[in-house]
């Protein structure tokens, strides 16, 4: 651990305001009793977000898109059970032909953002950086500025709360 601290301290947007003006790289995660969030940052911006908890995996988003069919996702799982998790899920759909890459890259990058809106809720629990850790094996990142990333979701808050 480079720093960290507590999220009642410094709120989520905060923590990823201060990566984001220190032109940070590496990796933040955010730790709640029930759920851990990652976040990778190089030169200040996001450029990758996992969540433990509480997100759909990516074959249920790529349903509720229309981007695939759920008889193409139980035959892809079933290929990635058979394989033991040597190919990924992703790629699996890509080399049968029921996915392209353009559409994985879009929705794996609309759920990073999805990571980003439901962390900024968080009032309680740590923060922890990892100066210069960077994901391993993705190939997938987000292309965004991360103070967009960071009103968005405010705004998202905020019209929850105003019930809009």
């Amino acid at each position: 651990m480079d720093f960290g601290g507590s999220l009642s301290v410094l709120d989520p947007s905060m923590v990823l305001q201060v990566a984001s003006v220190c032109g940070l790289t590496g990796k933040i995660k955010l730790i709640t009793i029930d759920n851990v969030a990652s976040f990778f940052i190089r030169e200040g911006e996001l450029t990758y977000a996992t969540i433990d908890t509480s997100r759909k995996k990516l074959g249920q988003y790529l349903i509720e898109r229309g981007f695939i069919e759920k008889h193409q996702l139980g035959e892809a799982l079933a290929e990635y059970r058979s394989g033991n998790g040597a190919e990924r899920i992703g790629n699996i759909l890509i080399r049968r032909g029921y996915l392209d890459f353009e559409s994985l890259k879009k929705a794996m990058q609309e759920q990073m953002k999805e990571v980003v809106y439901e962390v900024l809720h968080w009032n309680s629990g740590q923060f922890v950086y990892f100066d210069k850790i960077l994901p391993e094996h993705e190939d997938i990142f987000l292309d965004i500025k991360m103070d967009h990333l960071i009103l968005e979701g405010l705004k998202r808050m905020d019209e929850a709360e105003k019930g809009i």
